[in-house]
């Protein structure tokens, strides 16, 4: 093949590849279809200007875009969302308890568990008017509905219950309240007051109380456990709540309620209802405060009414159950929380709570009030994020209950050390490995007149180690 002739076949091949490759990128901008061994991106419409402009294509090697998060949004013509969270526990201790006594939720000692699932279904009251209702379901369901009826030792399926000679006391166990996996945590309405500019909301129903630092929810706390403070408080109000926020950094609350968990006003024989009051500041960047008070008549029930029973005689068993414990009287608590930071990666927290019960102090002998019961105490947090990721957090608290009101002994001291390792691995997932450990003055652990299902001698100190893995949504 001579030279010439070898030119033009070369010439015939680039003709036809420069007339594919036009005809190509005609189709590709006028469809709007992109080939699939074409290296450019589908062109845009043109613009108004006739011309097409083609983005640049991205660099080699670079990152998809990350996927928008799933909207919560689930009925878009009314504005109302839904999420919801599960979460599972495994839980070794040492000891032979068969539960882990004075814990809120993660009270399955050598056990997988499930502590409960949430659902969460609530319009905001931006144009006015919005409602909340959130629903629990498990264990932890059950144990928050019965914590304070009578005590969280009910929620065991304990109580103090007498046989048929109105004085002797029956075995643990022998009188609880009936077992349900679901509770309605919180169920209100909520409203922006007209001509207020928005400064002024009313809350009416029940919703969680505005005390202490530690929350239900889990995925709101730092630790898998949660303290005494938040164990041994209050968890919800049913009444009606103002708030007023005169600024975006200040929150005053005021409020009129039933009393410390209760839907309906259980203070036999009292026409009062409880006050609440409560102030949310962010006054800057690096400083959180929460001061919130409760007064008004609770009854006196102690919440660990078997440990108390187990001290005195039938006769005064009798007494009390029969003359004293449903009898309100009145009741003030107050408790302050202090969260500073970040600062180089670490966030302190203080949490200081007061309480004192009118006529609280019963006599061991008597089964009478002696005189007034107070409680209080310290929980401190220290958090190092140690990425976005991954954080370290230790608890120190420190309860002090020398009336043995809400511990049921007199005199009694506890304090707990708590190291956690959180890890959010993925987005929705929420991962952590806990020890902790509990001592106190008295032997309130492994008790069996706690919970029968406790073993062996009652216990000065427990340890434990949780895993606890939570999936949000």
């Amino acid at each position: 093949m001579t030279l010439d002739r070898r030119f033009a076949r070369w010439s015939r091949i680039a003709l036809a590849s420069a007339f594919l490759m036009g005809a190509q990128e005609i189709i590709g901008t006028t469809t709007g279809i992109a080939f699939a061994d074409s290296g450019t991106p589908a062109a845009s419409a043109p613009a108004s200007s006739g011309t097409t402009a083609s983005p640049a294509p991205a660099p080699a090697g670079a990152p998809a875009a990350a996927p928008a998060p799933p909207s919560d949004l689930v009925v878009p013509a009314m504005n109302i969302h839904l999420k919801g969270f599960v979460d599972v526990y495994a839980q070794y201790n040492p000891t032979s308890a068969g539960t882990t006594d004075f814990r809120a939720y993660d009270y399955g000692a050598n056990s997988f568990n499930v502590n409960m699932a949430q659902l969460k279904l609530w319009r905001p009251d931006d144009d006015g008017v919005g409602f909340v209702l959130r629903t629990d379901f498990g264990p932890g369901a059950y144990a928050s509905a019965q914590n304070f009826s009578p005590g969280y030792y009910g929620a065991l399926g304990g109580g103090h219950a007498f046989g048929s000679n109105g004085t002797t006391l029956e075995a643990p166990n022998a009188a609880g309240m009936p077992y349900s996996s679901f509770w309605m945590e919180e169920a209100y309405i909520n409203f922006l007051v007209p001509d207020t500019n928005k400064e002024l909301e009313v809350y009416t129903g029940q919703f969680q109380t505005l005390a202490n630092f530690e929350v239900i929810q889990p995925y709101g706390n730092w630790m898998i456990s949660d303290g005494y403070t938040f164990f041994l408080g209050p968890y919800t109000q049913t009444g009606v709540r103002v708030h007023y926020a005169p600024n975006a950094t200040t929150n005053f609350y005021l409020g009129v309620n039933n009393g410390w968990n209760s839907n309906f006003q259980s203070n036999e024989g009292s026409y009062f209802q409880d006050l609440e009051l409560g102030l949310v500041a962010n006054p800057v960047s690096w400083l959180n405060i929460n001061f919130s008070g409760y007064l008004g008549p609770q009854v006196r029930n102690m919440y660990f009414d078997p440990l108390f029973f187990g001290a005195i005689s039938p006769a005064a068993q009798a007494q009390y159950t029969n003359g004293n414990a449903n009898t309100p009287t009145w009741r003030n608590y107050g408790a302050f929380v202090v969260e500073v930071g970040p600062f180089a990666h670490f966030t302190l927290v203080t949490d200081d709570s007061y309480g004192w019960q009118a006529e609280g102090q019963i006599s061991s002998t008597t089964g009478m009030p002696v005189g007034n019961a107070t409680w209080y105490s310290s929980e401190n947090f220290v958090r190092y994020d140690i990425s976005d990721t991954m954080d370290l957090v230790a608890r120190y608290e420190v309860y002090y209950d020398p009336n043995g009101f809400m511990t049921g002994i007199p005199g009694t001291a506890i304090n707990d050390e708590t190291v956690d390792f959180q890890w959010n691995f993925y987005p929705n997932i929420i991962s952590r490995i806990e020890y902790r450990h509990d001592n106190s003055n008295n032997a309130l652990f492994n008790n069996s007149l706690y919970s029968s299902a406790n073993r062996g001698p009652a216990l000065y100190s427990q340890d434990t180690v949780d895993l606890e893995l939570i999936y949000t949504f």
